[in-house]
């Protein structure tokens, strides 16, 4: 297939849009670093905010190929979860680590929904919506749990206490389960009609 002018002007245009969400998030981390958080939070530790930094870089490389929409929800959500390391809204605000976790799962669930959508293509199944809407919440869970391991892990190597308790750990993966299980029920309602039951009794036979 050819590629046009207009083709190329609107990859253009989609490159400069994904620029100005990273550089605008990486610009708000370092309002927070440096003007916000020696005024709110004047115990904020250097190493949040270079890591809060560097995964807003690391989210750029690793999403960007994935719908701007998704992208933009993925710098959003990191900087939620800036505000709640660098400002110290996880002390000052209970349940805001809650709220963090659950809106984790919904992010995570686009993202599962895209990787879903392109492994059906790729391996030239019908694609299914009901199926990768299935997998995407798959995903989500996954998601949820494995990074309360990454938690664990890092913990036990660098005794950081990030996770502060059995509760704590367990009431983030029941926030990210649920975050991914809203993501779910929106695409179940968005893709009502087609989820017919005859289509899923063909799903699960034989």
């Amino acid at each position: 297939m050819k590629i046009t002018i207009s083709d190329w002007k609107g990859a253009k245009i989609e490159t400069v849009r994904r620029l100005g969400v990273s550089v605008g998030s990486l610009l708000i981390i370092l309002a927070m670093s440096v003007v916000l958080a020696p005024k709110i939070a004047p115990n904020s530790e250097l190493f949040d905010q270079v890591g809060m930094a560097l995964a807003i870089v690391a989210l750029s490389l690793l999403l960007w190929r994935f719908p701007l929409g998704t992208y933009a929800m993925a710098q959003i959500f990191t900087l939620t979860a800036a505000a709640g390391s660098i400002l110290k809204f996880y002390d000052r605000f209970p349940g805001y680590d809650r709220v963090v976790h659950f809106v984790s799962g919904v992010i995570l669930g686009y993202i599962g929904y895209t990787i879903g959508y392109y492994v059906v293509r790729k391996l030239d199944l019908p694609p299914e919506r009901f199926v990768i809407t299935l997998i995407a919440g798959l995903f989500a869970y996954s998601c949820a749990g494995f990074w309360e391991i990454i938690e664990f892990t890092t913990d036990c190597v660098m005794h950081m206490g990030v996770q502060h308790s059995n509760t704590d750990t367990m009431g983030d993966i029941v926030a990210g389960f649920f975050g991914g299980a809203a993501f779910q029920v929106i695409k179940f309602i968005e893709h009502y009609k087609e989820f017919k039951f005859d289509r899923l009794r063909s799903f699960f036979k034989n």
